[in-house]
């Protein structure tokens, strides 16, 4: 006998459905398409525009994929690289952040305890002077410690401590962070 397949419960509001289907459009049009260095007032303008709460002397390439800007908090002399990719949940990063080209700040999941499997949104913080290095993978629910580094295609699951250097998949310590 199959078992009967439940209906699909959407969880996601349609406001917010609608919000970021402008926030595509005009990202699209207004944001991806003015790539130099020159542009990057504009870009930090439109994203302001669409609610993220941005320090000064932010960068943000054109590149970077920011599904709702509402959810972006970021401190002064940040940078989000080529490529990054945020989710839908809050990202919430300091002063003095690098994130490197292609890393993915994943701060959404799926609640697999559930058939259904519903989108849970979470929490990404990432403290004052942290380097996430290229194509890593920070899970939501995760705080990077104030000057911690993530080593390129690292795979973050747990919080990370203040001034260590992890990397691998798992992230695991590799040493302390020590300043010259």
């Amino acid at each position: 006998m199959d078992t009967p397949i439940p209906k699909y419960i959407d969880s996601i509001p349609k406001s917010d459905k609608l919000y970021r289907f402008l926030w595509r459009i005009v990202s699209l049009f207004l944001f991806r398409p003015f790539s130099l260095p020159f542009f990057n007032g504009w870009r930090i303008f439109l994203l302001k525009c669409f609610g993220a709460k941005l320090g000064n002397n932010c960068t943000i390439y054109a590149s970077a994929y920011i599904p709702s800007p509402k959810n972006l908090i970021m401190g002064t002399h940040s940078t989000l690289g080529p490529e990054v990719k945020l989710h839908f949940g809050k990202t919430i990063i300091g002063n003095k952040v690098t994130v490197s080209q292609r890393t993915y700040l994943c701060s959404a999941t799926h609640d697999i305890s559930s058939i259904n499997t519903p989108l849970v949104i979470g929490v990404i913080k990432v403290n004052d002077f942290v380097w996430i290095a290229a194509e890593a993978f920070v899970m939501g629910n995760v705080t990077i410690g104030e000057g911690a580094i993530v080593g390129a295609r690292a795979a973050v699951f747990g919080d990370v401590e203040a001034w260590i250097v992890v990397g691998g998949n798992p992230a695991k310590f590799i040493k302390t962070r020590e300043l010259k």
